[in-house]
C-alpha cells in the first residue's frame, strides 16, 4: 500500500546546519585563572538549537537543529549554562535567515569575534539587560493556578517624567492603600477625608497583587498589579511647589523615620520618608495599566523611547539587552543620566488581535535600572497561557504517554491503576483528566500530516470508546511569530472519526505542546473500575500506523532513568477511575425544632453525631467546625486526614460542650446569654484529577443555645 511506503522519517536533528568561527578575548591576561567559554544558539522564541565548547584557541563549531534557514541568536558565555545564558547579559549576535550559506544539503554560517574587556569610562555606552518572567494567576475550585504566558511581545521604554501625578496621589494616601481599584477621574477629585500628605517621590513596588486595568472614557483605570521588584530610586529632581520643603525639615523627618524598624532592603524616595507602617503596606503595591501613561498624561513626560523589544519563550521568560549612553540631550541641553528609568509593556496577539496585558503606568516607573529581573503575575481573564511543559520532540518516531494532569504516568501503578507517590497511596482518578504525551520529530513535521486517537475500555473488554472532547491550542508561526487558535480535533479523516492532529513542530511553536486531550472520566465510569487508556497514530489517509510501519510506541510508565520499553502497535495506560463523591451527615440530637433551638440546662452535653463516608473506601479528609454568632473565627471540633483513603467511613459522636476539644473550651464555655452558632461538616474524596483532590461535599446547620440571663 502507498501509505505503508510513506513511513515517518526526516528527523530535524539530522539536517546539516552549522555555525563555526573563532572567539578571541581582548587582554585575556586580565582574567585570572582558566575561563571556559561556550557558544549557544537559540531560535527567536528562546529554544536551544545547539551548543558547543570554545576550545583553547577560540575555535568553535555548533551543530544547529533546524529544518530550514531561520533567524537565530548566538550567545557566548560561561560553559555549562544552557538554561541561564539567555537570561543573562552574555555576549549576543543575531543572524537572519538569509545569512545562511547553502552548500548542497548543508548550510553554514561563520562568525569570528573579539570579546573586549569591560568598559570603565562612564560616558561610553553601557549594556543594560532586563530579564523577567510573565505568568498568569487564576483561581478555580479553591485552588490557585499559575501558568506561563509564552511568545508574547515585551517592550522596554526609557522615560523621563515630571512630578505632575503625585499631588493627587498624595491626597488619597490612606484611601489608596487598601483599595484594589481607583479610577483616574476619581483620583483627580478631592478626597472625602483630607489626610496629612507624605513628602517625597515614588513608592517602591515589590509585588503586584492584580496585574490588569481597564480603559474607560479615554482616560483609563488603574489597578493594583503583580511585579516582584526592589525599591525604586528617586526620580529626577524637578522643583515643585507641592513637593518643596526645606532641607532642614526633610532631614528632621528622615531622622525620625529612620528609627522605625526597617526590612532587609533600604527604602528610597517616598517610602523612605513616610511612617514605617504605611511604607510596609506599600511594599507590595504598584499600579498597572493598559494605556501608555504618556497618552493619559502627555505633559508629564518629556522623554519616552523604546529601547528594547523581545519575545517571551515557551516558559514565559524574556531577556532584553540594549546599549545605554549616559550623556544625552534633553530639552536642548546636555544631561547626564547614568542609568535608564524604564517602563515595561507586554502585548499578546491572538488571531490577529493585539491585547496589552500589562503596562507600567505613571506611578510605576522603575528608576535607575542597570540589570533587573521582573516577575509579572497577571490575573486578567483575557490572558491566554500555556502549561510550561516546554520540550523539543525526541528524535525519530517515538510515541508515549507522559502525564495525567501533573502526575507523571510512571507514578501510576500499572498493576492497580492507582497513583502511588509517597506518602500517598490508593489514589484513584476522576473528573476531567488532562492527558499529556509526546511524539517524535519525524511525526511532527506537518508534511505529511499525522493524527492520533485516544480511546478507553474497561479492563478485560475489547471494545474501546474514543475520547471526543474538543481540543484546540494556540500556535505561533516560527517565521512571523503570528499567533492563532488552531483546532486539533476531533476530526474525521477518510471516514475515520475521532482523530486529533499531531502538532506541526517544524513551522510552529505551541502554547501546550504535549496536551493530547481531555478525558471526561465520568462518562466512562460513574462508580469505580480499572480502565485502559489507549493512544494510536494514523497517517494522512486515516490508516492506523503500526510498529512495523515505523511508529515507535513506548511504555512511558517505566521510572527514569531506565530506557522506555517498546509497546506493540499502541500505547496503553492502566488507570483506576472513581467518580463517587463523599457523603456527609450531621445530626444534632438536642435540638427541639427545625429552627435549631436548644434550651440551656446545666447538664447540657451538646453532642453531635458525625457521619462521613466514601462508597469505595477512599476518604481523603474531613472536618467539623463551628463559628459563633457574627464572629468569623473558625473553631474546629474534630477532623481527619488519610494518605491511603482509609478508613473509608467515619461514624462518631463529637462533643461540642465545655470540654471539647479541650477542657474549658467548646461552644458552651463562658456562655451567659442566648447565642447562635453555625456548624459545618465537610469532606474530600481520595480521588485526584492529576493536580489536586476533587469531589468535595459539605453540610451546614445552624443552632441557637437558648439561655436567658
Amino acid at each position: 500500500m502507498d501509505s505503508e511506503k510513506k513511513q515517518p522519517s526526516g528527523s530535524r536533528q539530522e539536517n546539516g546546519f552549522l555555525i563555526e568561527g573563532k572567539i578571541s578575548r581582548e587582554q585575556p591576561e586580565c582574567q585570572p585563572g582558566e575561563l571556559k567559554l561556550a557558544a549557544y544558539v537559540f531560535d527567536k522564541a528562546g529554544s536551544l538549537l545547539g551548543s558547543a565548547d570554545i576550545d583553547e584557541k577560540g575555535g568553535y563549531k555548533v551543530a544547529v537543529r533546524l529544518a530550514k534557514p531561520a533567524d537565530v541568536d548566538l550567545f557566548v558565555g560561561p560553559a555549562d549554562m544552557p538554561k541561564q545564558i539567555r537570561h543573562s547579559s552574555a555576549y549576543k549576535k543575531t543572524f537572519s535567515a538569509k545569512e545562511w550559506k547553502g552548500e548542497g544539503a548543508h548550510y553554514r554560517l561563520r562568525f569570528d569575534a573579539l570579546l573586549p574587556v569591560d568598559v570603565w569610562i562612564p560616558w561610553w555606552p553601557l549594556q543594560i539587560c532586563i530579564s523577567g518572567h510573565v505568568r498568569k494567576v487564576s483561581h478555580a475550585d479553591g485552588v490557585t493556578n499559575i501558568c506561563p504566558v509564552p511568545f508574547v511581545k515585551v517592550e522596554i521604554y526609557d522615560v523621563d517624567r515630571e512630578n505632575c501625578f503625585w499631588p493627587p496621589l498624595r491626597k488619597w494616601w490612606e484611601l489608596l492603600l487598601d483599595r484594589p481599584v481607583i479610577r483616574i477621574p476619581d483620583l483627580l477629585k478631592e478626597p472625602p477625608v483630607l489626610v496629612k500628605p507624605f513628602p517625597g517621590p515614588d513608592p517602591a513596588p515589590e509585588l503586584n497583587l492584580k496585574a490588569m486595568s481597564t480603559a474607560s472614557a479615554g482616560i483609563g483605570a488603574l489597578r493594583t498589579g503583580l511585579a516582584s521588584l526592589g525599591p525604586q530610586p528617586e526620580p529626577p529632581d524637578i522643583p515643585s511647589v507641592t513637593f518643596t520643603r526645606s532641607i532642614q525639615a526633610a532631614a528632621t523627618l528622615t531622622e525620625t523615620v529612620s528609627t522605625v524598624s526597617q526590612p532587609a532592603f533600604t527604602r528610597v524616595g517616598e517610602a523612605r520618608l513616610m511612617d514605617g507602617s504605611i511604607a510596609a503596606r506599600l511594599d507590595k503595591l504598584t499600579l498597572t495599566s493598559k494605556i501608555a501613561p504618556w497618552l493619559i498624561f502627555p505633559f508629564c513626560f518629556y522623554s519616552r523611547a523604546e529601547v528594547c523589544e523581545t519575545t517571551t519563550d515557551c516558559d514565559g521568560y524574556f531577556n532584553c539587552c540594549f546599549n545605554w549612553w549616559p550623556f544625552h540631550i534633553r530639552r536642548g541641553r546636555l544631561r547626564f543620566d547614568s542609568r535608564p528609568d524604564i517602563i515595561i509593556k507586554v502585548t499578546q496577539v491572538i488571531d490577529g488581535v493585539p491585547t496589552v496585558i500589562y503596562m507600567d503606568p505613571y506611578t510605576s516607573t522603575r528608576w535607575n535600572v542597570t540589570h533587573a529581573h521582573i516577575d509579572l503575575f497577571l490575573d486578567n481573564e483575557e490572558v491566554i497561557c500555556g502549561n510550561g511543559n516546554c520540550y523539543d520532540p525526541p528524535a525519530g518516531s517515538p510515541v508515549l504517554f507522559t502525564r495525567i494532569g501533573d502526575d507523571e504516568v510512571y507514578k501510576i501503578n500499572q498493576a492497580t491503576g492507582l497513583y502511588n507517590e509517597a506518602p500517598l497511596s490508593n489514589v484513584a482518578y476522576g473528573g476531567s483528566l488532562l492527558v499529556y504525551g509526546q511524539f517524535g520529530d519525524a511525526l511532527t513535521t506537518g508534511a505529511p500530516a499525522r493524527y492520533y486517537r485516544l480511546s478507553y475500555a474497561r479492563e478485560g473488554s475489547s471494545e474501546f470508546t474514543p475520547v471526543t472532547a474538543a481540543l484546540a491550542d494556540t500556535r505561533v508561526a516560527k517565521a512571523t511569530l503570528f499567533s492563532e487558535t488552531h483546532t486539533l480535533g476531533p476530526k474525521t479523516i477518510s471516514g475515520v472519526p475521532a482523530l486529533y492532529e499531531v502538532r506541526n513542530f517544524s513551522d510552529y511553536y505551541w502554547y501546550n505542546p504535549d496536551w493530547l486531550g481531555t478525558w471526561y472520566s465520568w462518562l466512562a465510569e460513574a462508580d469505580t473500575g480499572k480502565y485502559i487508556l489507549r493512544l494510536e497514530v494514523f497517517d494522512q489517509n486515516g490508516l492506523k500506523l503500526t510498529s512495523a510501519m515505523g511508529v515507535d510506541y513506548r511504555d512511558g510508565t517505566v521510572s527514569p532513568p531506565a530506557v522506555l520499553p517498546p509497546m506493540l502497535d499502541r500505547c496503553d495506560l492502566v488507570i483506576t477511575l472513581d467518580n463517587k463523591a463523599p457523603e456527609v451527615e450531621l445530626t444534632i440530637p438536642a435540638v427541639i425544632n427545625e429552627c435549631g433551638v436548644i434550651p440551656w440546662n446545666p447538664a447540657l452535653s451538646l453532642d453531635f453525631q458525625v457521619q462521613v463516608s466514601q462508597e469505595n473506601n477512599r476518604l481523603r479528609s474531613w472536618g467539623f467546625y463551628y463559628t459563633k454568632g457574627v464572629n468569623p473565627t473558625i473553631h474546629y471540633l474534630d477532623s481527619g486526614t488519610s494518605n491511603n483513603g482509609l478508613p473509608g467511613s467515619i461514624n462518631k459522636t463529637v462533643s461540642g460542650g465545655t470540654a471539647a476539644p479541650a477542657p474549658g473550651t467548646g461552644m458552651l464555655a463562658g456562655l451567659d446569654t442566648t447565642c447562635a452558632f453555625a456548624l459545618k461538616l465537610w469532606a474530600y474524596a481520595h480521588v485526584r484529577n492529576g493536580r489536586y483532590f476533587i469531589y468535595y461535599r459539605e453540610q451546614m446547620k445552624a443552632i441557637a443555645i437558648e439561655k436567658c440571663p
